[in-house]
């Protein structure tokens, strides 16, 4: 068997060398070692400056069902610490753990955290927490017991030889707390887990089609590409531009995808652009002016 690392993009808050923190490439260690990380898209709301999960355990299993209870699950990773998912964009992940795990076709990736550990901060430094009942202001984790279980979507089964392999879980913070508008979130979680050596990515630069500047905290919106000409098909994963109108949307299986920017200071939206992505590679479409 070989060694197993589980990571997450907050490894920076845990005191360990800068050498683990920030976007990863997406080769597979040099030393045989098998990493899992978990990364995240960005939240959509400027009211919100963190949002704090506390993550006690990640395991993994070959089976697929992860409705059967007994799934022969191989435990990875026990970090028992809050991380900020704010903090996991554009590529940056960081180490959860280590462990020794068998070669194998793992098609179920389980996390195991604790909700009242768990909570948002807003901007004026306000803590948001679990609510007190259904309808109450703050966070409506919608599970049971006091640390439930997330499962990750693998969309292929991620293959792990003698040679190690790193694995990244996406958690997308922005389809996985629905607002209402009165203080209440609702989470319906979103997570996927892909092989990094498996994945690629996808860059480009969100500019005014009047004047061309930058437009900061675009959102882009990965859609896997549809069969039928000008129809979108199912949103995969969303990320965010940065001040410059730079993004990248990362660990994305091979395959044709559509991305679609929104600007919401101005409550535009882009035509859609079709792009190809294949494994370790990042594909670029440039400039999306509108």
């Amino acid at each position: 068997m070989r060694s197993f690392t589980f990571a997450l993009g907050l490894i920076a808050l845990a005191g360990c060398d800068s050498s683990e923190i920030g976007p990863q490439p997406l080769d597979p260690h040099a030393d045989g070692k098998t990493a899992v990380f978990l990364t995240d898209a960005p939240f959509p709301t400027d009211a919100i400056t963190r949002v704090d999960v506390h993550v006690r355990e990640i395991a993994l299993s070959e089976a697929g069902d992860s409705t059967d209870g007994d799934l022969g699950w191989v435990v990875v990773a026990s970090p028992a610490r809050t991380f900020n998912l704010l903090d996991l964009q554009n590529g940056s992940t960081a180490l959860l753990g280590e462990a020794e795990i068998p070669p194998g076709q793992y098609r179920a990736v389980r996390l195991v955290f604790e909700p009242a550990r768990s909570t948002m901060t807003e901007a004026d430094g306000g803590t948001i927490g679990t609510a007190s009942g259904p309808g109450a202001p703050g966070i409506d984790w919608q599970a049971k017991g006091a640390t439930p279980n997330l499962f990750a979507l693998v969309e292929e089964a991620m293959a792990i030889d003698e040679n190690g392999e790193d694995i990244v879980i996406d958690f997308d913070v922005g389809r996985s707390f629905l607002y209402d508008g009165s203080g209440v979130f609702t989470f319906i979680p979103h997570l996927r887990a892909i092989t990094r050596s498996g994945s690629g990515a996808v860059r480009g630069t969100l500019t005014h089609a009047v004047g061309g500047g930058p437009i900061a905290d675009g959102f882009i919106n990965v859609h896997i590409a549809a069969d039928s000409g000008g129809a979108l098909g199912p949103l995969l994963a969303t990320t965010r531009s940065g001040a410059d109108g730079d993004f990248t949307a990362s660990f994305l299986r091979p395959g044709r995808y559509q991305v679609v920017a929104e600007d919401l200071a101005r409550d535009a939206v882009s035509s859609a652009v079709e792009v190809q992505v294949k494994a370790r590679e990042t594909a670029d479409v440039g400039e999306m002016r509108f």
